[in-house]
């Protein structure tokens, strides 16, 4: 079931609590964090770290969600430049 109104702002990957990204085949179903759809064995997802503890969990986004981080991404480096 999808969630159309993901709760609170759209992450940006600025910030010392986000590693770097990366491509994930899923194993097994598991759902994304922003918007809690399913995301099926097989398929691919992005992958953001949360670092900053002892242990680096990661938190799954399915290509829609992860195009909008994007988005909030630019948008943050465009204030940045701004500066």
């Amino acid at each position: 079931m999808k969630n159309n109104n993901p709760k609170g702002p759209t992450p940006s990957l600025i910030g010392s609590s986000n590693g770097r990204p990366k491509r994930v085949i899923v194993e097994r179903k598991s759902k994304c964090c922003r918007c809690c759809d399913d995301i099926q064995a097989g398929q691919d997802c992005f992958g953001i770290p949360k670092v900053g503890s002892g242990f680096t969990s990661i938190r799954r986004f399915c290509k829609e969600c992860f195009e909008k981080v994007l988005a909030q991404t630019y948008k943050d480096l465009e204030k940045i430049k701004n500066l």
